[in-house]
């Protein structure tokens, strides 16, 4: 008697740039499929680094995680792949939201029309989405950066986040900047704090609609330079308080000193997360912007937390490594807490070699 086949999962690659709200939106959506449509999610997430605040945050929601470091999904798609089947193995979910490092590119060429050609048996890969953040969707053309608008080209989706943040005359310049970009793709406007559209992408991950767009890869080695101007920062401490400590002044003090040191431009994304039994808060700033990503319990801790802090930012390493250690290190004469078992990391990334180009 002939086995029965297994259902595929549904698999859903949500890229964009740094700090346009992938990893928010990730955990917003995964909750929402769950709670609104009784659906069991995983999430797998990417970074250069090998301590990833992304990692902790969708895991401290309650999520199946798996983390591929050291490298973008498209130059480690083997790993990638051996996530997947890892998480369908252990748990079985009904969809799998995957996140790309935010200066990931060629992701449509070099990782989802892969995953959709060669597993077509094991998941069903919807349209490749990328989230954009829409108060700085008008400026894409003008940008000196090439992957942003790359990220967009690439999208079968553009999906226009923080749009609570805009009036009316400002979100239409922010979906015509888009549709200049991409007119074949949709765009899906959303915000994650009001909800607003969530529910729109939660249908859209949910239906029949698959990923067909052929794109021709561009030469990877036409974003090099603009990846090794970029530094990247990770660091674990552990925080031993020995009164109350607010935890939203905490989280800002880093992100200030971040924001004190580079000018906005030069700021990526630089996040920070405190994580204790009881509590927890994640905080990010880009560019000029600071905002509160989750909090969870009281916002004063009292007893040992984690503090993990990622800085992306166009900055040379031996510069970004002092001021975020500096940051850090300083926070025993701000605070009633002492630092200690601080392992750090800062680094500009090797180029991208990516397993799979067309088009060259």
């Amino acid at each position: 008697m002939a086995g029965r086949m297994t259902a595929r999962t549904r698999f859903a690659v949500i890229g964009g740039y740094l700090g346009a709200g992938k990893t928010t939106l990730l955990v917003g959506l995964a909750r929402y499929l769950k709670e609104k449509h009784g659906k069991n999610v995983a999430i797998i997430t990417n970074d250069q680094g090998h301590v990833l605040v992304d990692t902790k945050y969708a895991s401290e929601a309650g999520f199946d995680v798996r983390e591929v470091v050291g490298g973008c999904f498209c130059s480690t798609f083997p790993e990638f792949v051996k996530n997947a089947r890892s998480i369908v193995q252990a748990s079985r979910p009904d969809v799998i939201l995957a996140e790309p490092i935010g200066t990931s590119t060629n992701i449509l060429s070099s990782v989802v029309e892969p995953l959709r050609a060669q597993y077509p048996e094991e998941f069903d890969v919807a349209p490749f989405l990328v989230v954009v953040d829409a108060t700085r969707a008008a400026g894409l053309d003008r940008s000196k950066r090439l992957i942003p608008s790359h990220q967009v080209k690439e999208a079968e989706i553009v999906l226009l986040s923080k749009m609570d943040r805009l009036d009316a005359a400002g979100a239409e310049r922010a979906v015509q900047a888009v549709k200049a970009l991409a007119p074949d793709a949709k765009v899906m406007p959303y915000s994650a704090r009001s909800g607003q559209g969530v529910g729109d992408i939660a249908s859209l991950v949910l239906s029949a609609e698959r990923s067909v767009k052929m794109r021709q890869s561009e030469d990877h080695r036409r974003f090099a330079a603009e990846k090794s101007a970029m530094s990247w920062y990770s660091s674990t401490s552990r925080l031993v308080p020995s009164d109350r400590v607010d935890l939203y002044d905490l989280a800002a003090s880093v992100l200030r000193a971040a924001a004190d040191s580079f000018p906005p431009d030069d700021l990526a994304h630089v996040k920070v997360m405190i994580t204790s039994p009881k509590v927890g808060a994640k905080m990010s700033l880009v560019a000029d912007s600071v905002q509160t990503d989750g909090v969870r319990g009281s916002r004063y801790l009292g007893e040992e937390a984690r503090l993990v802090v990622n800085a992306r930012v166009m900055a040379t390493p031996k510069r970004l490594g002092e001021v975020m250690m500096a940051a850090v290190e300083s926070l025993p004469s701000r605070f009633t807490l002492a630092v200690d078992d601080m392992t750090e990391s800062c680094y500009s990334p090797r180029p991208e070699t990516p397993m799979f180009i067309s088009g060259l």
